[in-house]
Parts: C-alpha cells; sequence; structure tokens
C-alpha cells in the first residue's frame, strides 16, 4: 500500500511541475554568416579590356616567347575580386583571381624592389598587383614548361618611361602567400605594350 502511495504522490509531482519549453535558437542569416543568398541577383562590374604584350625579358623569350594577352575576367561572385587571364602565344594560359592587400600581406611582407628594377622613377610598392593561380594550362610543347612546376601566385608591376609600358611578372610557387622562402620566387618574367 505505502508503494502505490509514494506511486500516486510521485505522478502527483510530475503532473504539477510547469510544462518545459524548448529554448528557442535563432539560425543565424546567410548574410551573417558571410554567404551569398543564393536567390540575390548578382551583376559583376564590368572589366577592362584586354592588353597585349610583347615577351622582352630572356626569361620571358625562353618560357613565353610571342605575344601575351592579359584579358580582365569579371567577378565570379558579390565575394570574390575579378581576375585575368594571362594567354601567351605558345599556348600557356592561366586564369587567376586578383588577391587585393598581397603585397602587404604576412608580418614581414615580400620585399619586391630588388624583384621590380625602376626604370625612369622610384619603385613604387602601391603599384604592385597580385594573383593567385586558380588554372594553369600548359602545353606539352611549350618550352620549359610554364613558369613554375605549379605556380600559386603571380606579382605584376608596370610601369611606363619613354620606350612606352613594361609589364614584369614575378610568378611563385608554394602553399601560402607570403611565402615561407625566397626558395618559391619561379623567375620574373617582363613584357613590353604592343603599340
Amino acid at each position: 500500500m505505502r508503494l502505490t502511495a509514494t506511486v500516486f504522490a510521485v505522478l502527483a509531482l510530475v503532473a504539477c511541475q510547469p510544462e518545459a519549453r524548448p529554448v528557442a535558437t535563432i539560425e543565424p542569416t546567410p548574410e551573417e554568416m558571410g554567404q551569398d543568398d543564393p536567390g540575390a541577383p548578382f551583376e559583376p562590374a564590368a572589366v577592362g579590356l584586354a592588353r597585349t604584350y610583347e615577351a622582352m625579358s630572356k626569361t620571358a623569350m625562353s618560357f613565353t616567347p610571342g605575344k601575351l594577352t592579359l584579358t580582365p575576367t569579371p567577378q565570379a561572385s558579390p565575394n570574390l575580386p575579378e581576375g585575368a587571364i594571362f594567354t601567351f602565344e605558345n599556348g600557356i594560359s592561366y586564369e587567376t583571381t586578383l588577391m587585393p592587400g598581397g603585397a602587404e600581406m604576412g608580418g614581414m611582407p615580400y620585399d619586391f624592389a630588388s624583384l621590380f628594377p625602376a626604370s625612369g622613377s622610384a619603385f613604387d610598392p602601391a603599384k604592385i598587383v597580385m594573383y593567385t593561380v586558380d588554372k594553369e594550362t600548359i602545353p606539352a610543347t611549350a618550352p620549359n614548361g610554364g613558369f613554375c612546376r605549379t605556380a600559386m601566385a603571380f606579382a605584376t608591376y608596370t610601369q611606363a618611361d619613354a620606350a612606352g609600358e613594361t609589364l614584369t611578372i614575378a610568378a611563385f610557387d608554394g602553399d601560402q602567400w607570403p611565402p615561407k622562402a625566397d626558395t618559391h620566387l619561379c623567375g620574373t618574367f617582363a613584357y613590353s605594350a604592343v603599340k
């Protein structure tokens, strides 16, 4: 009898307890998580015209003889910057995405002054444009292969003087930027603008 009374007492206490309510969790929106709203319309900004250059330095003539066409590409999404395709006459091409602020990244930013000798004016680090290499196409017939075994990043520097405009590309391999060591510099390649 006592057991029955105890059971009824416990059941009565449980029944009298306030109902436990689930805690409401508010899910963050995709925008709060830094994601694009998949239904939002996206209109990429217009990009500039393609530029044509001619191989000028010994390294450029050895690896990429002939012309280089540098074609700006639009943003792929609102969270990505625009890019460019570097297409060379010998069939080599690199599809890239801009790396804003890349030249100043890291505790000790890369020293570009020795890579990009100034002609006619002082070296200006603000003129460095960085790209990450997303895809490279290297034909089997390309002399010396591509710029690197596998290119990871390009730093470009454009300068103009009385002789015209020069574009210099510094190509890097590796798996991080800035590079862990100078050994990740594959080379520099200079091109003059075709008039």
